[in-house]
């Protein structure tokens, strides 16, 4: 009898330590910690490349009806110094005028040139009209205004400025050509033009927007513009 009551007593004190043991350790199992979020990815960076020009290449709407984009004229019309030329707009009549005759090498519209009834503008002249030019032998005869035109240029453009040793002046684009077939921007001090010589050359900005030229009729395409014999720009 107290044998099997020893027994009870351990086997009591058994089941209360497992439930001691089990109330220990009460609530779900532990879990592992989950993994931490992966980073933002980094921000796409902004493209560097320059946007491809518009349609056209020229800067705003067209300023009216028929206008067309041109592109601006390099050298000998600006310095091979200056920046790349742009674009502008044009009327579709000046736009025609530049895919025929080119970049303006020309005459400022107050050019001097001479005809029988003394100098006039070279603005002021029209086909048909009367103007001195030189024949094949050099001699000076009367023609006529075969095509009088302008051209219109944007942006900066300049003009040689040309004193000849008698005090003769003359000024035009640095790709207008002399009787000879020189350009004016190839001249320098010393060099022969017009019956005299050249003492001073220099680049000066040109007024308005338009140069003017005129082609006389006959077999030279020759002029005098403020005195100083020149080829048209206009002459094949």
């Amino acid at each position: 009898m107290t044998t099997r009551l020893a027994a009870l007593v351990a086997l009591i004190a058994m089941s209360a330590g497992c439930g001691a043991s089990t109330s220990a350790s009460t609530g779900p199992d532990p879990q592992p910690a989950p993994d931490p979020a992966p980073p933002p990815p980094d921000p796409v960076p902004p493209p560097t490349e320059t946007p491809p020009p518009g349609p056209t290449g020229c800067a705003g709407p067209a300023p009216g009806a028929g206008y067309e984009c041109v592109r601006d004229c390099g050298p000998p019309v600006v310095s091979s110094n200056d920046p790349p030329p742009g674009y502008s707009w044009m009327t579709a009549a000046d736009a025609r005028r530049r895919e025929q005759y080119g970049c303006p090498v020309c005459l400022p519209g107050e050019a001097r040139i001479a005809t029988p009834g003394g100098e006039r503008a070279v603005s002021s002249l029209r086909a048909g009209d009367a103007i001195w030019t030189l024949d094949l032998a050099g001699e000076r005869v009367v023609g006529r205004v075969r095509h009088a035109g302008s051209t219109l240029f944007s942006g900066p453009h300049h003009v040689v400025r040309v004193t000849l040793a008698d005090g003769r002046v003359v000024a035009a684009s640095g790709g207008h050509r002399t009787a000879t077939g020189a350009l004016l921007s190839e001249l320098g001090p010393g060099d022969a033009l017009s019956g005299s010589v050249v003492v001073r050359t220099e680049r000066t900005p040109m007024a308005g927007d338009r140069t003017f030229d005129v082609l006389p009729s006959g077999p030279t395409g020759a002029y005098w513009a403020d005195g100083v014999v020149l080829r048209s720009s206009f002459w094949r």
